[in-house]
């Protein structure tokens, strides 16, 4: 109970300062993360725009069929709930699983760009999410 007690202390004093619990390197990553989900939610805006099913797109990549909805919402849950938790951990190796979780998001989104028909407006948008992914910013110096 105590420990849980300083940590809500600990997180009223940085929230009265402005401050958060990303480890002040960690930044631009957090930037580049609040920027992904935007493209994200662009991304699937313009397919519901478009009526497009995501489910029914599919592939097979690795071996194994993977719709390209499953492959957005894998990326959600990266952008939402992993990168976020792994910056605050600021470890050795939170990075390296940042780089490797992102680049499996990069390439199923690639993927789906390079073999599926795709309407325009849907394609633009995954094209603008697939560059981003592919520019990971790398941590400041501590």
């Amino acid at each position: 109970m105590k420990r849980f007690l300083r940590a809500l202390v600990q997180a009223l004093r940085l929230t009265l300062k402005g401050e958060s619990l990303t480890p002040r390197h960690f930044r631009p990553l957090e930037d580049w993360i609040a920027r992904g989900l935007d493209l994200l939610n662009e991304a699937e805006r313009a397919a519901a725009a478009q009526r497009l099913d995501l489910a029914a797109l599919q592939l097979k990549l690795d071996g194994r069929p993977i719709s390209l909805a499953r492959t957005l919402q894998m990326l959600r849950h990266n952008l939402v709930n992993e990168y976020p938790r792994l910056i605050r951990l600021d470890d050795a190796f939170s990075m390296m699983v940042v780089s490797a979780s992102n680049m499996n998001d990069q390439y199923r989104v690639s993927q789906f760009l390079a073999q599926s028909e795709l309407p325009a407006e849907t394609r633009a948008a995954l094209v603008a999410l697939d560059a981003h992914l592919q520019a990971l910013p790398q941590p400041l110096p501590p």
